[in-house]
């Protein structure tokens, strides 16, 4: 007996084994990418990217100061991009919290809200799957943009296969790439035309990359995004701050046509309102008035079937009194002595 339940006992544990040990889909895949990959920065086209591979397949992580773009393809240069069916998103946070603007765009989804889905729209294109391109664009906003400077690690779990796959990029150096990639070219000094032996000029001392300020609506139009300029450029700072009131008082005169369409709906509404009102006491006076006529025509009825009763009994009354009775009399009979109905034949 003892025999038969180690055997029992050690088959249960290796099952177990096997079904925790060997199972395909128990965990995701996971692909670091450490601070090792350096970003290519392309101020020309003002792009930054990170490149990766997993399994012979290249992840693109791609910069252009206004959203962030992962291109998924089959060749390091990211030129032959892959294609999908059912390309899923299913998370993107930052320092190991779920980004407040992925969580907008999980809220803004149509159909479900449950992770992006390649064919399902995102209210505004803040998010967007392109299957057939095999990319996952996300559109910053200012927050965003700050959170990915100060933050370290960014992670993206999206299902591009069967398991799905959780990216893991060192961001600790996002705002050294955002410094380069927006700093401007040193001025070129041109070299003084020597006339006379003179002391050798010192080198020129490197050019700091110029601060950026911004430039914000105010709190109730928290829907315009804010406008960057260099915060010693005053002319920089002027056409900022004239684009960020232009954003507003279009987005005024917005508010006003929205509300000016509100209310000339309302008062159609109230307008049908009042007519159906006017056409329901209508039908309720012709009803009345329908009432009134039926019931003069019926007590004009009963006016004139007395009558007639009246003078029927009068002409009966003449044979009743002598005992005798007509058929055409029996309709009255109600009215003749008692005698005369009892000895009626009539019917």
């Amino acid at each position: 007996m003892s025999k038969r339940l180690y055997v029992f006992i050690l088959c249960f544990l290796s099952f177990n084994a096997f079904a925790v040990g060997d199972n395909p889909f128990a965990k995701n895949d996971v692909l670091t990418v450490g601070k090792d990959v350096a970003w290519n920065i392309d101020k020309k086209a003002k792009l930054a990217t990170k490149t990766a591979v997993n399994k012979g397949t290249y992840y693109h992580l791609r910069f252009d100061n206004k959203q962030l773009k992962l291109s998924i393809t089959s060749d390091a240069a990211g030129n032959r991009p892959k294609s999908f069916n059912q390309l899923e998103v299913k998370d993107v946070s930052i320092d190991g919290k779920q980004s407040s603007l992925f969580k907008w765009c999980l809220a803004n989804q149509e159909r479900h809200k449950r992770f992006l889905q390649q064919g399902l729209q995102v209210k505004k294109g803040v998010c967007a799957i392109d299957g057939t391109a095999g990319s996952f664009i996300i559109k910053l906003n200012k927050d965003t943009l700050v959170a990915l400077q100060k933050g370290s690690r960014l992670t993206v779990m999206l299902k591009p296969f069967r398991t799905p796959l959780e990216l893991k990029y060192d961001i600790s150096d996002f705002n050294d790439m955002y410094v380069a990639l927006n700093a401007r070219p040193a001025p070129v000094v041109a070299a003084p035309v020597a006339a006379v032996a003179v002391p050798a000029a010192k080198a020129p001392a490197a050019v700091k990359p110029k601060k950026k300020c911004w430039a914000g609506a105010p709190p109730a139009y928290k829907n315009i995004k804010s406008v960057g300029y260099d915060c010693d450029d005053a002319s920089s700072k002027m056409k900022a701050e004239n684009e960020v009131a232009r954003l507003v008082n279009q987005e005024k005169e917005k508010q006003r046509k929205l509300a000016a369409e509100k209310e000339k709906q309302r008062k159609l509404a109230e307008e049908q309102k009042q007519k159906e009102l006017a056409a329901k006491l209508k039908e309720e006076e012709r009803l009345q008035a329908e009432a009134a006529a039926i019931a003069a025509s019926q007590a004009k009825q009963a006016q004139i079937d007395s009558e007639i009763t009246q003078k029927m009994v009068s002409v009966c009354e003449k044979y009743w009194s002598k005992g005798e009775h007509r058929c055409y009399c029996q309709k009255y009979i109600d009215h003749a002595p008692a005698s005369i109905q009892a000895s009626s034949t009539c019917k």
